[in-house]
């Protein structure tokens, strides 16, 4: 049993709380999130991005989806928590637990901020059916929590509208006229990305997104940003003055929104906290609607499309130049450890001008480390690489004009039949969906099984989506873009595809015990220049894939083809940027099979 939660039940019995539920969230909805609010890790010892814990008096419960569970069974061991996997068969939902635990007489606690508000509205009025009473005006984590991190205070910066292709006046004005289709006269975000987004500033205070703590208040006539002043120097102020945005102090958020009386709000509730949603509702009209912003952003313009390519030319590059080096300082004998692999790839990207930080922690597995979908290597667990089966490296940086996502699974030596089987479905999944083409109105789940289908016909699938759609010098994962098999919980979210959209490409097949092979591009949806009215997708990402584990005979003539034009692709955009012992090796990594 872990001490912390033992700590944190006597918090919770001085209260008389009989269950307490916390996210790994913060009051700005995302899904990273900084060191202060880890809260789940610091209660449970689980590191994954994605969970929700439950504490009662005697037992924890811990919900994370399928890129997690090998991972938080092996955190979890030993912890007094129980792993909930979210969608297995059998397995309830959150809500469906909760309602199903308490009843008359018993107290429900979370803290305000860390839930949404539509989550918090649907439950907290199930319970009050049932007579639970509600404690959520505090942060008991906190008060349990010694020497908590401080919070995130980095400056911030313009992003150049040279770079952003558009500026914030005429986002704003985009913004003010989708107000006004919704008969509403303001618009409220806490979302980091979307504020990055219409500011066109950036910032660090989340480990790999470029984005700072900050809330906004759109009205008809101005504009209000709520940022740590601290992080706002003379050239970030001048330029708000220049923008007609009014720099207000982030820790008067919640008394602002107290103030507003008698407006007619825009927001989207499954991205507003609780605590906010509570504040606005009794004196305003609340009309919760997709967020326009993520709407916009997530259809690159020109100008960014631009940019993204330059970018992921430049990364390719890098990861190539990687590849080279590892398999070669393996040859020659020298010991490499997961992590010094990962500090390679790292220094490498590091070292463009353009560099702004990683845009995820490399994550660098080989054998059977790689089943685990998120591993993160340490040093001092680090498994050293050997001239056997199959190592993932999954990696991508933030760059002054793009974000990448780059993985690819390599042999380091010998491959069993399984395993290359199973690697060549994961690659023919992969360039079959980047060759999709498709009629207008075609969602990500429509698109989901072209990339399936392959693993389907030889009895294997993977837990997780297929796709995501990706940032532009912002989160490395942008909803509402995605390729997934099962429609999202929220209907707004399934949105049709069109050109400017940009999504990863990544099936994957994870043997647990044994081995987890992926292959990811980042493609981009365009019209498709043969049949009107339709779609396509064009390659972002150029980085050789591994041959010699293929077995050609699971592949079709169309897959050979698909295999090699990509090759050569990759062999004319990388190979000029290489030197002559690089470009050799590349040359013969990507010669035609078949």
């Amino acid at each position: 049993m872990r001490k912390e939660l033992t700590d944190f039940r006597k918090i919770m019995k001085n209260r008389k709380i009989t269950a307490w539920l916390s996210p790994c969230s913060d009051r700005h909805g995302g899904e990273y999130i900084s060191a202060y609010d880890q809260c789940v890790k610091y209660l449970s010892g689980f590191t994954g991005d994605s969970s929700t814990l439950l504490i009662l008096e005697k037992e924890a419960y811990l919900w994370t989806d399928g890129r997690y569970f090998v991972q938080a069974e092996k955190e979890l061991k030993g912890s007094g928590i129980s792993l909930m996997k979210a969608g297995e068969p059998g397995v309830p939902s959150l809500e469906e637990f909760i309602a199903g635990t308490l009843s008359d007489g018993d107290t429900f606690g979370f803290y305000a901020p860390l839930i949404d508000a539509q989550f918090g509205e649907k439950l907290v009025g199930e319970l009050e059916k049932k007579h639970v009473g509600i404690h959520s005006d505090e942060d008991i984590v906190g008060m349990a929590w010694k020497n908590r991190p401080a919070r995130s205070c980095h400056p911030v910066f313009v992003f150049p509208v040279a770079s952003a292709g558009e500026d914030t006046g005429k986002k704003l004005r985009r913004i003010r006229l989708e107000m006004k289709k919704s008969d509403c006269d303001c618009f409220i975000t806490s979302h980091l990305d979307e504020i990055a987004w219409l500011t066109n500033l950036r910032g660090a205070d989340i480990e790999c997104n470029p984005l700072f703590l900050s809330h906004v208040i759109v009205t008809k006539h101005d504009c209000r940003l709520f940022i740590q002043k601290k992080e706002a120097g003379n050239a970030v102020r001048k330029y708000l003055r220049e923008t007609g945005i009014m720099l207000c102090d982030y820790d008067d958020w919640t008394e602002a929104v107290k103030s507003l009386k008698g407006f007619r709000i825009l927001l989207d509730k499954a991205k507003t906290d609780y605590e906010t949603f509570t504040a606005l509702s009794g004196g305003n009209r609340i009309t919760d609607a997709f967020s326009p912003v993520a709407l916009m952003k997530c259809v690159k313009n020109k100008t960014e499309i631009m940019h993204m390519r330059e970018s992921h030319i430049r990364d390719g590059v890098y990861v190539t130049k990687f590849l080279y080096r590892l398999l070669y300082d393996m040859d020659a004998g020298k010991k490499i450890t997961e992590t010094d692999a990962a500090e390679m790839l790292d220094g490498i990207r590091a070292a463009d001008r353009q560099y702004v930080s990683l845009s995820f922690p490399t994550i660098s597995a080989c054998g059977s480390n790689a089943a685990m979908c998120h591993y993160m290597p340490e040093k001092k667990t680090a498994a050293v690489l050997k001239k056997k089966g199959f190592y993932l490296v999954d990696s991508g940086a933030q760059y002054k004009d793009g974000t990448t996502d780059v993985t690819r699974t390599f042999a380091l030596g010998e491959t069993t039949a399984r395993e290359k089987r199973d690697y060549t479905l994961t690659v023919i999944g992969m360039l079959r969906l980047m060759h999709a083409v498709f009629p207008a109105g075609i969602r990500g789940t429509n698109l989901d099984t072209i990339a399936r289908m392959p693993l389907w016909e030889h009895g294997l699938d993977f837990n997780h989506g297929t796709g995501h759609g990706v940032g532009f010098l912002n989160t490395v994962h942008e909803m509402p873009v995605s390729v997934r098999m099962r429609p999202s919980k929220d209907p707004r979210m399934d949105v049709p595809f069109c050109p400017g959209m940009i999504t990863s490409d990544e099936p994957g097949i994870y043997i647990e015990g044994q081995y987890g092979i992926r292959t990811e591009n980042m493609i981009l949806c365009v019209k498709d220049g043969k049949r009107k009215g339709f779609f396509a997708f064009e390659p972002l990402t150029f980085v050789p894939l591994d041959e010699r584990p293929l077995d050609v005979s699971v592949m079709t003539g169309q897959d050979i083809q698909y295999f090699n034009d990509y090759q050569k692709q990759v062999r004319e955009k990388i190979g000029p940027h290489l030197n002559a012992a690089e470009r050799a090796w590349l040359i013969h990594e990507t010669a035609e099979i078949g």
